[in-house]
């Protein structure tokens, strides 16, 4: 009997050490709910304090530019682009040029060009332009298809070689600019 007695108080000791279940509280957040908005907080805090910061450099390096005054230049410094008259080749959208290069898988050039020239310093070069139109028109052509694709992509270079090609023809005046209104390499 006595080893009854000492499993019954066994058992009521067990009972003592077990704790009482109490209600589960709810909690508002998850755990892992709590850990993204701590991470999106960090983000939010360091995307004020850049801001702030960069705001207070733009400030700190800005501060000797306060006036924003540009320096008067001297008419010495001064120079004046003259206005250009346009020849257009009889034409007025320009010449329109349609040929093809020298390479052995030929290409199309398709241009529009214009040449400009000051009309107050060269006053008898539109009857010279008009007279020797056809001439012009004729080395334009026979420049592109001596050249090869790759000769014809650097365009500034094609401009300056046309404007030395149409000078060379003239002689009561120059041309000092030549304009691509379009100016394409097709592939065949």
């Amino acid at each position: 009997m006595s080893d009854e007695d000492l499993d019954f108080g066994n058992a009521i000791d067990a009972d003592a050490a077990d704790p009482v279940d109490e209600p589960k509280k709810r909690k508002l957040f998850s755990d892992r709910m709590a850990r993204i908005l701590m991470f999106v907080a960090i983000g939010i805090l360091a995307l004020l304090v850049t801001i702030t910061i960069s705001f207070f450099t733009y400030r700190f390096m800005d501060r000797g530019n306060r006036s924003r005054q540009f320096p008067v230049l001297s008419e010495e410094y001064k120079t004046e682009v003259p206005e250009y008259a346009v020849w257009s080749f009889l034409a007025d959208d320009g010449y329109d040029l349609r040929t093809q290069t020298a390479d052995a898988e030929r290409y199309t050039i398709s241009a529009r060009i214009k040449l400009g020239y000051n009309a107050e310093l060269y006053k008898d070069l539109p009857g010279e332009l008009t007279n020797k139109n056809d001439a012009i028109i004729d080395s334009i052509r026979s420049y592109f298809s001596r050249r090869t694709k790759a000769q014809l992509e650097d365009e500034r270079a094609v401009k300056a070689e046309l404007e030395s090609i149409v000078n060379s023809l003239l002689s009561k005046g120059e041309v000092e600019q030549v304009w691509f209104l379009q100016y394409q390499i097709i592939g065949l």
